[in-house]
């Protein structure tokens, strides 16, 4: 079907998502036999899987790639949890979907958290670097930090009472809690939302005036939350590679050649798995 650099994407790979895709659909109630329909679906299977060979390739080339004893832990996993491995296969055959499919998923949604993960830490340490260089905390957030309700008030989170601080995410309020006034962590802080600088700039008896800069890292992490400094980095990826002549599509009827115009790639598979992770 196509080929990045010298990774080839069978029609065997495409079947398998092209199918899961189409089923998903139906099931939340899209049109089937529709022609422009499927057309369309083909070129958004074609080009997702060209960017989840990018990402498996970044991955390898970062020491991150998912292996096929992990991708099958998890498989396990899920067996396990449905009562063994045929009532997980039944289960995924009753919602459209099959043991290859759900590897299929697996693997790339491996992928792309283990890289977002890395270029998340690095984005965090690039943070740490400003603000030693003297850079204020308030302009980093606006620059740098994905939370978007608070990046545009330089990351001001407000007074959190130390009860709110305790329903908090421990990890988050343990770095608040150990905070002087003025200071701010020198690492960020791994919490469930990613990577987190924290700085306390008021306090009082009863609550800590915080705030912070979030480098988007989310666990359990989904495509639908995809960071967009992430997907810019991909999608110039794209661009380079396509440069280069490193990516080719074969097939003609699927309107997915991200070269020929502006790459506008798909997430990857879990985003429309009928056994959705």
């Amino acid at each position: 079907m196509a080929k990045v650099g010298a990774q080839l994407i069978t029609q065997a790979a495409f079947a398998i998502r092209l199918q899961s895709t189409l089923v998903a659909i139906g099931q939340a109630g899209g049109p089937s036999n529709n022609t422009a329909m499927t057309t369309t679906v083909r070129a958004s299977v074609l080009r997702s899987l060209i960017l989840d060979t990018i990402i498996a390739q970044e991955a390898a080339a970062q020491g991150l790639a998912a292996t096929d004893a992990q991708v099958q832990s998890e498989v396990d996993t899920e067996a396990a949890q449905a009562g063994g491995m045929s009532q997980l296969q039944s289960e995924l055959a009753g919602a459209g979907g099959s043991i290859a499919q759900l590897r299929d998923e697996i693997r790339s949604q491996m992928n792309e958290q283990r890289l977002e993960d890395h270029f998340a830490r690095g984005r965090a340490a690039t943070v740490e670097q400003a603000l030693a260089g003297g850079e204020a905390f308030a302009q980093a957030a606006m620059q740098y930090s994905d939370d978007t309700g608070t990046n545009g008030k330089g990351g001001d989170l407000g007074a959190i009472t130390t009860t709110e601080l305790k329903a908090d995410d421990p990890k988050f309020a343990a770095a608040v809690t150990a905070l002087a006034v003025g200071g701010y962590t020198k690492t960020a802080v791994r919490d469930a939302g990613g990577y987190d600088v924290i700085q306390v700039y008021a306090k009082t008896a009863t609550s800590r005036s915080v705030r912070h800069i979030l480098i988007a890292a989310p666990l359990p992490y989904t495509v639908r939350n995809r960071p967009a400094w992430f997907s810019e980095a991909l999608f110039a990826t794209v661009a380079q590679d396509c440069q280069r002549g490193a990516i080719h599509v074969y097939v003609k009827d699927a309107g997915a050649d991200p070269c020929s115009g502006a790459p506008n790639l798909s997430p990857a598979p879990a985003s429309a798995s009928p056994a959705g992770g």
